[in-house]
């Protein structure tokens, strides 16, 4: 009998470690940065000029025709490009107009319409010609929506001290998941890609939080967690943070690894995430076939412009996309190709460059 329930114990104590060992991984850190062509096949970049040069990360969105920029920061314009990098439309948003470019949240695409969403839950919908045709409102209110064919999963970040971080609606209500600890300090952060489609699941990463979360079949679970050790953020340390200038202070600590917020599935096997290596922003690669996760300081173009990519901006029907703008361009011209510089304006330091990585 003891050793019947000696056996039983084993087994489950086996189990549990063997469910453990393919949840948990501990990252194998590289020196080196992550190559286009370990992760792609092709690499078309686009030079994109507009009337005033854009300025930091643009979101970037793919319609059937065309790219959609948004650029925030000194202005805020929504910029329609053709495949071929010609720009099309320019649509400028102000403080003072009927929609507030501080209010801006978001833009999403459907069919042949572009919707801006301010205050994470009111759409103003433009068709293909920048023009105005109506507006309405989301069930949720949110910073990040992600549409899932006839339903959509909502990212609130905590916005107006919401209880839940994500909800989904759609024709079957709403549901809501994973409740907000409201003891944390509230930090909002941008992210791009929080939600990437990879196969039948949609994956979720969020800042300050090391497991990577799977959508399906109506449900939200863990899927897997990164193990970064002694360098993970305790949660006694992030409940010391009261207010922004701690909150700084927290992620200038050069003693922290943690998840970005920001994910895209490349294929089948492989996903790539973002993350804080110690106050280094750096990339993850976990690949299922190997059973290997890797960190690596960075992306670099080492096909077309030997360029460093930094991060992705987004994942779209298979291709991965970068932007670099002209002045970035510039500081490093001398360690472009001269195959690369032949292609280049003789304006392209005020030009904006989308890179379209086709994945494997």
């Amino acid at each position: 009998m003891h050793r019947v329930i000696f056996l039983l114990v084993f087994l489950s104590f086996s189990a549990c470690s063997e469910k453990e060992s393919t949840f948990s991984y501990e990252p194998i850190y590289s020196e080196k940065a992550l190559l286009v062509s370990e992760i792609g096949k092709n690499l078309e970049i686009l030079e994109v000029k507009t009337k005033y040069p854009i300025t930091g990360y643009p979101t970037i969105l793919k319609s059937d025709r065309y790219y959609y920029l948004l650029e925030e920061g000194l202005v805020t314009t929504l910029h329609q490009v053709d495949f071929k990098g010609n720009l099309r439309k320019s649509l400028d948003f102000g403080n003072d107009d009927k929609l507030n470019a501080a209010a801006i949240s978001q833009i999403i695409l459907k069919d042949d319409r572009v919707g801006v969403i301010t205050f994470g839950k009111q759409i103003t919908w433009f068709d293909e010609d920048l023009k105005e045709i109506g507006s309405e409102e989301l069930p949720v209110k949110a910073k990040f929506h992600f549409q899932l064919g006839q339903h959509s999963i909502a990212h609130t970040n905590g916005i107006d001290e919401a209880d839940w971080d994500i909800i989904t609606y759609g024709p079957k209500g709403i549901n809501y998941y994973m409740p907000i600890d409201k003891n944390r300090y509230g930090f909002y952060n941008q992210t791009f890609s929080p939600f990437a489609k990879w196969g039948e699941k949609v994956l979720f990463s969020r800042v300050f939080n090391d497991t990577i979360y799977s959508y399906e079949n109506g449900s939200f679970n863990p899927f897997f967690h990164v193990d970064f050790g002694a360098n993970a953020v305790s949660n006694e340390r992030y409940l010391q943070i009261q207010h922004p200038l701690e909150m700084l202070d927290f992620i200038n600590e050069r003693k922290y690894n943690y998840l970005q917020g920001e994910i895209y599935a490349l294929d089948a096997d492989r996903v790539l995430f973002l993350l804080n290596n110690k106050s280094r922003r750096s990339v993850g690669l976990m690949d299922f076939k190997t059973n290997q996760l890797t960190v690596y300081p960075g992306i670099v173009d080492n096909s077309v412009s030997l360029m460093p990519l930094f991060h992705p901006q987004v994942a779209i029907e298979g291709d991965l996309y970068f932007g670099i703008s002209g002045e970035t361009m510039e500081k490093n011209y001398n360690r472009l190709p001269d195959s690369f510089k032949h292609r280049l304006s003789p304006e392209y330091a005020e030009s904006y460059f989308i890179y379209r990585l086709t994945l494997k």
